[in-house]
């Protein structure tokens, strides 16, 4: 799959989602990125986990998006900023 800005974005954020769950803090974003081969690791399973729900997309009958990944990825970045709750 290609990886234009919409895609990397995406990979990024599902990282920071993986290494900072609900409830972590700065001290768990530390521990994660000290942990040896961890941000390789995570950075494989982010990529996994955004190839296949861009191809879950492409697959979905009444897809309006069609087969651009780019596409695909700018609108669930969007549906994730449209769920986020509003910054204090």
């Amino acid at each position: 799959m290609s990886q234009g800005p919409n895609v990397k974005r995406l990979i990024t954020q599902r990282m920071a989602q993986v290494m900072i769950p609900p409830g972590g803090g700065f001290l768990t974003g530390l521990e994660a990125l000290a942990k040896p081969g961890n941000i390789g690791k995570v950075a494989r399973e982010a990529t996994d986990w955004v190839n296949k729900a861009i191809s879950l997309v492409k697959e979905a009958p009444n897809n309006p998006y069609g087969d651009d990944d780019e596409v695909i990825a700018g609108e669930i970045l969007r549906q994730i900023e449209l769920k986020r709750p509003p910054s204090v």
